[in-house]
């Protein structure tokens, strides 16, 4: 069967999405696939503010757009920068195909890495969790006019959705899923690709790529350390090679590794990735840490 990538859109109503899903797994993944998450930008500063319960930062000028605008700060910048020479450090280069979010923030970055010869491919299909109704609004603001949205949220994250028609997080990652990952599976098998996109995109694709699952989404939304989080200009890069001789190791992905180019020291390393499985005594044990409260 074929797989249309379509710009925005990937045409799967009409066949199916389980079909499309066994026809994704006639490629393979990339040899390579690394992803930027963009440098700090205006929005996180004002975010950041205000959960500390300073909203000054959320002027009339600043919240008459949508967050898809927000520009990098200065330090953002130079956390772009600084991607950019790891890379030329540690990575072979150049990319075989260069991808990046049509948002504001993430082409500032990936303009700011300053790889030499790269030809960008704007794809708006790499663009951040949709927050609808509640883009772009400080703390203060969403918790007064969304409290039911914020009690789902509350109770699970991973499954919550936005006021307004916003995505969840099993929707986001259907949506890279069947547009990003079907069109890298089917054109880009054979190459390096870098992708410069979104912390809460880079998480669905964790998710995707490691098969994991809604309870490793929970313990890694609340997770303290840092080698959990997705920070500002995190790279995080699959691979099929085998780290140790360089040569491919079959059609599977075979290793991670997860680095914060501007921390010293935020170097995972390569980790093998091992897909995770669950023996009945595995769900059993798993279901035992949720309380039964009527029987």
């Amino acid at each position: 069967m074929s797989v249309f990538f379509l710009r925005g859109k990937c045409n799967y109503g009409s066949i199916g999405l389980g079909t499309l899903m066994k026809g994704i797994a006639m490629y393979r993944l990339p040899i390579d696939t690394i992803f930027v998450r963009h440098g700090q930008s205006e929005g996180n500063i004002a975010n950041k503010a205000s959960k500390r319960g300073d909203d000054s930062v959320f002027t009339p000028a600043f919240r008459d757009r949508h967050s898809r605008e927000y520009r990098l700060t200065d330090l953002g910048i130079a956390q772009a920068k600084a991607a950019g020479d790891w890379m030329r450090a540690n990575v072979q280069l150049p990319f075989d195909r260069h991808y990046v979010s049509d948002y504001v923030r993430a082409k500032e970055t990936a303009a700011n890495l300053a790889l030499k010869s790269a030809m960008w491919r704007v794809e708006y299909q790499l663009r951040e969790r949709d927050k609808a109704l509640m883009d772009n609004l400080p703390q203060s603001e969403q918790q007064l006019l969304f409290t039911r949205e914020q009690r789902e949220y509350d109770l699970d994250p991973f499954l919550s959705y936005p006021a307004g028609g916003g995505e969840s997080i099993p929707a986001m990652c259907l949506r890279l899923k069947a547009d990003v990952l079907a069109h890298l599976a089917r054109d880009c098998s054979d190459m390096k690709v870098l992708i410069v996109c979104h912390g809460h995109v880079m998480r669905g694709f964790e998710l995707e790529l490691l098969n994991l699952g809604h309870d490793d989404f929970l313990r890694l939304d609340a997770s303290k350390d840092q080698r959990d989080k997705i920070r500002n200009c995190q790279i995080m890069w699959y691979t099929r090679r085998d780290p140790e001789t360089g040569l491919v190791a079959g059609s599977k992905l075979y290793a991670m590794r997860s680095v914060c180019p501007w921390d010293t020291g935020s170097d995972s390393g390569w980790v093998k990735i091992a897909r995770k499985r669950f023996s009945n005594d595995d769900l059993a044990d798993d279901v035992a840490h949720y309380p039964r409260h009527a029987n």
